[in-house]
């Protein structure tokens, strides 16, 4: 044998032995969904090791599995890295950690505290949540460092968080219980201030403390003006906010348009968001959500008013609360034939349960209303141009819809409105209570819609509520009378008693 052919046998040898190593340490580890480090790491440094020529094929192999899980325990740098969620484990203690040029696309979770900061450099998170509860512990020390961007962070105890270094957009949005606080640290001696002080104070040490439930931007002077750092929401655990996310279309605006007056004058608090794209299909959602599009406007209300804000992905609106219901629902052209709805509801309702920050988020259908029968939509003549055919096709469609994506939650809109559509005195508002043969009315016809959704959800909470007596907000609009307003409720009570038979209301 020649000298050449034994080098090269003792490279294929080489070869075989770190193969071994990934195939037996790497791979194994990534199966299970996360990922061993000091495996990872001897494994890399054998490779780089023993392996000049061949090291560029082999990284290629390591890198197919970027994406997943890290869970760590101990004292570590990761660097140049796209992961999915990262875990710190209570065994971390006081451990240095540093993640370095990484990409979290989900969730930085941190369990327990570090009294060494954790370290975040040149680094992009969706989103963090400091978990230590425990206050022997110490508090939790998070540093940014350059050009790094974390979306959003839920503190469930007290922190330290340091952008003394940082040069990117740092933390965007923070979430705190009330009577918690943090402290921040920017390196300069700056006063910062809070845009609503009964919800959030800050100190003159930087530490912000969370007062009452509410919103505020905490503000640093910059160039004679207060310029936003970052947002502070505060929630109370001891009351109890419902938050209920659309994704939908105009018919789902028209569903949520008054739902947050209906709540306040019911006593009941609640968020509300719509995912507006116009007429958009669960084919069209799904798209979006899998291209993560900015495709929509996002509405949101809160007791502060609503808001409204565009180029957003389906992924913002899902992480922008820890939501309760989420509802999908079909466009009103193909809501009626249940062809259109699969495989697109089943794929949304597995990316919304996967996304959301609420583990036990409760999806809904948001069965919608047919045409009026002087509707001019072009989409009506899969429906014959017949109102109680359309109604008919669309009930059919929701009931097998619940049935084989698993949702069993209906919001009956569509049969409230039917039944309204009984009573003269309802039918003769706008046009069969719609403002032009397809959208509800911006009166009496949208207010029926929200209250059905109201009455389907305080229900499943066990939230006692008389629409009657309770519920005393009316639309200020020349048709919403008193006398209108109880015939509506009368409507919205039969649909969600009977939510897929429509009911004469003469």
């Amino acid at each position: 044998m020649t000298k050449g052919e034994i080098n090269m046998t003792k490279k294929n040898i080489l070869l075989f032995l770190v193969l071994t190593i990934i195939l037996t340490t790497i791979i194994p580890t990534y199966a299970y969904g996360s990922e061993n480090l000091e495996s990872q790491y001897a494994a890399e440094k054998a490779v780089k090791t023993l392996i000049h020529d061949g090291y560029v094929a082999v990284s290629k192999v390591l890198s197919a599995y970027e994406g997943r899980d890290l869970v760590i325990s101990t004292e570590t740098t990761i660097e140049n890295k796209t992961v999915n969620n990262v875990h710190i484990t209570k065994a971390a203690g006081n451990k240095g950690i540093t993640l370095r040029n990484v990409t979290i696309k989900g969730e930085l979770l941190i369990d327990g505290s570090s009294q060494n900061s954790i370290i975040l450099e040149n680094t992009k998170i969706n989103r963090i949540t400091a978990n230590n509860t425990n206050k022997k512990d110490g508090k939790v020390k998070i540093a940014l460092v350059g050009d790094t961007t974390v979306e959003s962070t839920l503190l469930k105890s007290d922190a330290v968080l340091d952008e003394s270094l940082l040069t990117g957009s740092g933390f965007k949005e923070i979430s705190m219980d009330i009577k918690s606080s943090f402290q921040i640290k920017d390196g300069k001696t700056l006063k910062l201030s809070s845009s609503n002080e009964q919800a959030v104070t800050v100190k003159s040490d930087g530490t912000v403390y969370a007062e009452r439930a509410g919103r505020s931007t905490i503000l640093a002077p910059k160039s004679g003006k207060k310029t936003a750092l970052f947002e502070v929401r505060v929630t109370d655990p001891s009351e109890k906010t419902i938050k209920i996310l659309s994704i939908g279309n105009s018919f789902s605006q028209d569903t949520m348009f008054y739902m947050q007056d209906i709540a306040k004058s019911a006593g009941v608090n609640i968020v509300t968001g719509n995912l507006y794209n116009s007429g958009c299909s669960l084919k069209k959602h799904w798209e979006y959500a899998s291209d993560n599009k900015k495709a929509y406007t996002y509405y949101k209300w809160t007791s502060d008013g609503m808001t409204e804000t565009e180029n957003k992905t389906m992924s913002d609106a899902i992480l922008d609360e820890d939501w309760d219901y989420i509802t999908l629902q079909q466009s009103s052209a193909d809501s009626g034939i249940y062809s259109t709805f699969q495989p697109y509801l089943n794929n949304l309702a597995s990316y919304v349960k996967r996304t959301a920050v609420n583990p036990k988020v409760k999806l809904a259908l948001n069965m919608t209303w047919s045409y009026s029968y002087k509707s001019i939509s072009e989409h009506f003549i899969n429906y014959h141009y017949d109102q109680k055919d359309m109604y008919n096709a669309i009930v059919k469609s929701y009931i097998q819809a619940s049935d084989d994506s698993g949702i069993d939650m209906v919001i009956p809109c569509g049969t409230a409105i039917q039944n309204a559509r009984t009573n003269k005195l309802l039918k003769a508002i706008g046009m069969d209570l719609t403002s032009d043969g397809n959208h509800l009315d911006i009166g009496i016809g949208r207010y029926i819609a929200g209250l059905t959704m109201f009455k389907t959800i305080i229900d499943n909470e066990n939230i006692q509520r008389d629409l009657y007596e309770d519920v005393k907000f009316i639309p200020s609009t020349k048709t919403s009378t008193e006398e209108l307003a109880r015939l509506a409720k009368k409507a919205v009570l039969k649909a969600v008693e009977e939510p897929f038979k429509a009911q004469d209301m003469q």
